[in-house]
C-alpha cells in the first residue's frame, strides 16, 4: 500500500498549461520517435509489421500525453504508467519527466521516493538505449549533440560521460522542480492557516472584549436604573398605602409597584444574561404565557386589542419563545411611546409549519417624536429576527403604521 501525503493547495493549475504539457510532450514523442530505429528503419520498402510498430508508436505519442489531464487526482498512476510505456516504445522521456515533477510537486511521503527511483531508472533506461543505437539517425540525442554529419547513416558513439550526464540533467529538473512547486504549495498553505490563526486570535481577542463591556454595562445599567426602579416602588408603596379614600388612585399606585417590581425582576434577569459568558444556556421560556407578557406590557391608558394563536406552543424553542416575547414587548412599548391613547391592534400567529408571524397597527402621530422606523426599538427587533433567520417589514399604511415580523419555527431541543 502507498504510503503518502497529499499537499494541500485550493487552487487549480490553468487550463492553458495542461494544454501546454500536452502539445510540447506529443511533440518530443514525435521527435524521439522519428529518431529511433523504429522510424529509421521505415521507408518505402518497409514491411508490414514495421509499419504497424511505427502506428503504434505515433498513437502513444499522441494519446498518451492525454493521461496529463489527471496528473493532480492520480500521479502515482501516470508516473508509471507513462514509465512503463517509455521503456518499450520508443517515444522518449519527456512524457515521464513532467509526470514525475507533477507528482513530487503534489504528493510527500516515501511511495513517492520509490516511485522517483523506479521512473529514474526507467528515464535512465531510454536515453541508455537510445545513446546505444546505431547509425546515428537512429539516436535522437546523438542526431542533437553529435557532430553536424554528411550522413546520418554512420556509426556515431556518445562519450559514456554525455550519457551520464543527460540522465542527470533530466532528472535533476525533473525533480528541482517538483520540489520548488512543493515548497510553493506548502508555503501557501501555511501561509493560510497562520492568517486562519490571525482571525481566531482577533475573534477571541474581540470576544473578550465584549464580555469586558457587556460586564461594565451591566454595572452601569445595574447601578443606574436598579436605584431608580426601587425608588419608583417606595414611592409607588407609599402613594397606595395613603390613597385609600381614593380606589382609583390607589389602584394606579398599585399597578405602578407592581410593574416596578416586575421590571425590576426583568433587570435581573438581563443583567444576568449580560454576564453569562457568551452562549451559556438561558431561562427557559414559553409561547403559551404570551397573552399574560401582553396584558402586563400595557395598562388602562391605552385601548389594544390583541389576537393571539399559537398551535403546539409549548413545542417552541426557548430561543424562538424569548424573541417573540420581547419582539411583543418592544412594540407594544412603541405603539405606546410613539403614538400614545392611540388603539393599538396586535396579532400573533404560529404553527410549527407556518412559523411565527407577529403584527401591529396603530395610527401614526408624528407631531412631538421622530417617526417609528428610524427609532432604536425597530432597529433592536430587526436584530433579534435577523439572528433567527426572520425578516421584518414597516412603513405606513395610509395614517396607520404597521409592523410585520416573521419568524421561523423551530422546535423545542433544535440547536
Amino acid at each position: 500500500m502507498l504510503e503518502y501525503t497529499p499537499i494541500p493547495d485550493s487552487d487549480r493549475p490553468p487550463w492553458w498549461r495542461t494544454a501546454g504539457y500536452l502539445g510540447a510532450t506529443a511533440f518530443m514523442g514525435l521527435f524521439s520517435l522519428v529518431f529511433s530505429p523504429i522510424g529509421r528503419a521505415v521507408t518505402p520498402g518497409a514491411s508490414g509489421a514495421q509499419t504497424l510498430i511505427l502506428l503504434v508508436g505515433l498513437l502513444a505519442c499522441l494519446g498518451l500525453p492525454v493521461l496529463l489531464c489527471w496528473r493532480h487526482r492520480i500521479p502515482f498512476t501516470v508516473t508509471l504508467v507513462t514509465a512503463a510505456v517509455a521503456v518499450v516504445m520508443p517515444i522518449g522521456n519527456a512524457l515521464l519527466l513532467v509526470a514525475l515533477s507533477t507528482l513530487i510537486g503534489r504528493r510527500r511521503g516515501p511511495a513517492v521516493w520509490w516511485t522517483t527511483a523506479a521512473a529514474g531508472l526507467a528515464s535512465a533506461w531510454v536515453v541508455v538505449a537510445d545513446s546505444l543505437a546505431q547509425p546515428r539517425g537512429a539516436s535522437f540525442w546523438k542526431a542533437w549533440l553529435g557532430p553536424q554529419p554528411s550522413d546520418y547513416s554512420e556509426p556515431y558513439d556518445l562519450p559514456a560521460l554525455w550519457v551520464i550526464g543527460i540522465i542527470a540533467a533530466q532528472l535533476a529538473v525533473a525533480i528541482s522542480l517538483g520540489l520548488l512547486v512543493r515548497s510553493r504549495r506548502e508555503a501557501r498553505s501555511a501561509g493560510e492557516a497562520v492568517t486562519v490563526e490571525k482571525e481566531t486570535v482577533v475573534r477571541l481577542g474581540d470576544e473578550v472584549a465584549r464580555r469586558e463591556e457587556r460586564e461594565r454595562i451591566a454595572r452601569e445599567v445595574h447601578d443606574a436604573m436598579g436605584y431608580r426602579l426601587s425608588l419608583l416602588n417606595l414611592h409607588a408603596g407609599a402613594l397606595e398605602a395613603n390613597s385609600t379614600n381614593n380606589p382609583r388612585v390607589a389602584e394606579s399606585a398599585r399597578l405602578i409597584r407592581e410593574t416596578a417590581a416586575a421590571t425590576m425582576d426583568d433587570l435581573r434577569s438581563l443583567l444576568a444574561v449580560l454576564r453569562e459568558p457568551m452562549g451559556a444556556d438561558q431561562p427557559s421560556v414559553s409561547l403559551v404565557d404570551l397573552a399574560q407578557v401582553v396584558q402586563e406590557s400595557f395598562g388602562t391608558s391605552q385601548p389594544l386589542s390583541s389576537s393571539i394563536f399559537i398551535q403546539d406552543a409549548e413545542t417552541a424553542d426557548p430561543a424562538l419563545a424569548r424573541a417573540v416575547y420581547r419582539i411583543v414587548q418592544e412594540l407594544l412599548t412603541n405603539a405606546r411611546k410613539h403614538a400614545p391613547s392611540q388603539p393599538v391592534a396586535l396579532s400573533v400567529t404560529g404553527s410549527p409549519s407556518a412559523g411565527v408571524v407577529i403584527e401591529t397597527r396603530n395610527r401614526y402621530v408624528g407631531v412631538t417624536v421622530a417617526p417609528m422606523g428610524s427609532s432604536r426599538g425597530l432597529a433592536g427587533i430587526s436584530e433579534r429576527a435577523q439572528l433567527l433567520g426572520g425578516t421584518v417589514r414597516s412603513g405606513l399604511d395610509g395614517t396607520d403604521f404597521r409592523v410585520r415580523v416573521e419568524l421561523p419555527w423551530r422546535t423545542s431541543g433544535r440547536g
